[in-house]
């Protein structure tokens, strides 16, 4: 949040345990992840087994790499309702649980990637829409893990996740 390791306010911190316990009573990590063939086009294209398209930044993560792995991770739908309750209480208290709840859903995919990776060499995980990569294609990703069936996600006209603390991304294989 910015507040630096030395910020230090009673008042915050109560709101801060508060949203804390809240966040996890509500939090409910699910993942889906699979192996997809990998192969480099012409340019910037990249062929996977459930769509190609054409990304610069994907496609230098992922020199090098024989396949790749894709995923998808979220903390759960009661996060977007607990986040909806905080918007009309108190917007410190929304800042402070939405906070919470990025960084939750971060330290649940790196604990995703540790698994997913063990035992392989692998590259940095890459979500669609950083760079050049393009969240349309999040609806071919999403269906290749039927991650609407498994874990609830589903996507509205602008390509982003609800729940909204969800996340897709690919890790290389060398």
């Amino acid at each position: 949040m910015g507040l630096g390791r030395d910020y230090s306010d009673p008042e915050f911190e109560r709101i801060y345990g508060e949203c804390l316990s809240e966040y996890c009573k509500n939090a409910f990590y699910k993942g889906v992840y699979r192996e997809s063939s990998l192969s480099f086009g012409e340019g910037d294209e990249l062929f996977f087994d459930f769509c190609s398209f054409s990304s610069k930044a994907l496609k230098k993560n992922l020199e090098g790499c024989k396949g790749v792995i894709v995923f998808a991770a979220t903390a759960g739908i009661n996060i977007d309702r607990l986040l909806l309750k905080y918007k009309a209480l108190s917007e410190l208290k929304l800042m402070t649980a939405d906070c919470i709840a990025s960084s939750g859903i971060e330290c649940f995919c790196d604990k995703l990637d540790s698994v997913i990776s063990e035992g392989r060499e692998t590259k940095p995980r890459f979500s669609l829409g950083y760079g050049d990569t393009e969240l349309k294609y999040q609806r071919e990703l999403l269906s290749y893990l039927d991650a609407e069936r498994s874990l609830g996600i589903t996507l509205n006209g602008s390509m982003m996740m609800t729940p909204k603390k969800s996340v897709t991304a690919f890790i290389g294989v060398k």
